[in-house]
């Protein structure tokens, strides 16, 4: 409220710093509230900025320390929802609040506060359900600073106990990161920054491997000093940590190749009964191909079209379009006729009421070794 009397026109506006890209897999955030935050329990809430997020869900909830991250890693808008308020969220709020997010068709991304086992397997779960309306989401989780690798692993293997969908839609980072101000930071943190890396990245056919992380200057350390996870001879033999990980369902953080930074390893789902989802773009290919087709009838507006031979035609030849162009993601068979492609087809019921549109390809693999073959001489 002014108590000036003399009609003018004040300027009171601010210069907000804001990191901004293009998003491609939008994301949306569960957790804890303050009690003196603004917005009602699970309502999702569009955030654009930080003093958003404060006003929201107050400036000291972890639910805006997680939202914070991302905003400032350039992956924003956010879609925050607070499962509780002022005190922590049990297992049975959370999956209210997520149930709005599972039927958010815009939400490709999903994160939460929690840093509880039981809670990263039941959002996998989560994930999985909003599949069953063919909403396409994967999230990105973390356990406690201090978590061993033998407990990430163990971790992973329970996220994995969901089924084979909620174990190729879940990815699970670790270990914990220091911030920008030397502060460590759990798992869920270092989560929520691969996540905005994810987000950001218009082409799924680079899997991120090796890729440096904004905003954060080492992965967690050991009593000694030294990083907590790395590569190491313990008695005489070689040790690799990050492998290990990997190997069982854990996407491991490493120092960056320019000291005081982090960067990832290689970004994998926790499924591990075989090597299907080893990468995590696997998963984000797959998806997103069905999401193309389906934009492209919706777009065309194929629903409204009669089941002709003509209009069956179009359906064809516009899928096979949309496939060669993304051929870097995903390489053709060899088709009936022997020529390359997608074996694209249309095909009508018997009643003429629904059109079957298949198609094959091999989903591209990202290199994850070179291994360097030296052959060499000497004169003597």
């Amino acid at each position: 409220m002014s108590t000036l009397l003399d009609p003018r026109v004040l300027d009171a506006s601010t210069l907000i710093p804001k990191a901004t890209s293009d998003i491609y897999m939008p994301i949306g955030v569960e957790g804890q509230a303050d009690a003196a935050g603004s917005a009602n329990i699970a309502t999702p809430i569009v955030i654009n900025r930080v003093d958003e997020a404060n006003t929201a869900f107050g400036p000291a909830s972890t639910l805006t320390a997680i939202i914070t991250q991302v905003l400032n890693a350039g992956a924003g808008p956010v879609v925050g929802i607070a499962s509780a308020k002022a005190s922590a969220p049990t297992l049975v709020q959370r999956q209210t609040a997520w149930a709005a997010q599972e039927s958010d068709v815009n939400l490709r991304i999903r994160l939460t506060d929690s840093i509880t086992q039981s809670d990263l397997a039941a959002l996998a779960v989560s994930c999985a359900n909003a599949n069953l309306v063919y909403n396409k989401q994967i999230c990105f989780v973390g356990m406690a600073s201090g978590t061993t690798k033998a407990a990430l692993i163990t971790s992973a293997a329970s996220i994995a106990t969901g089924g084979t969908d909620a174990a190729s839609r879940s990815c699970l980072v670790g270990p914990g990161v220091y911030d920008q101000t030397g502060t460590l930071r759990s798992g869920a943190f270092a989560a929520a920054v691969v996540a905005a890396e994810v987000a950001k990245n218009s082409d799924p056919g680079n899997d991120l491997d090796l890729w440096q992380i904004p905003l954060y200057t080492a992965i967690e350390k050991d009593a000694t000093g030294l990083d907590v996870f790395r590569r190491k001879v313990v008695s005489g033999a070689a040790v690799n940590d990050y492998e290990d990980l990997l190997q069982g369902g854990v996407s491991p953080l490493q120092p960056s190749v320019v000291a005081g930074g982090i960067m990832t390893t290689h970004l994998r789902t926790t499924y591990i009964t075989n090597s299907s989802w080893d990468n995590l773009y696997t998963r984000v290919i797959v998806d997103q191909l069905f999401l193309d087709v389906k934009s492209y009838i919706l777009q065309q507006n194929f629903l409204r079209a009669g089941n002709t031979t003509a209009t069956r035609a179009r359906i064809k030849s516009g899928v096979e379009a949309m496939l060669q162009a993304r051929n870097n993601w995903v390489n053709p068979v060899t088709q009936a006729d022997g020529s390359q492609g997608y074996n694209v087809s249309v095909t009508p019921s018997a009643d003429q009421r629904q059109v079957t549109v298949g198609y094959e390809g091999i989903v591209v693999r990202g290199i994850n070794t070179v291994k360097v073959a030296a052959n060499l001489s000497i004169p003597v």
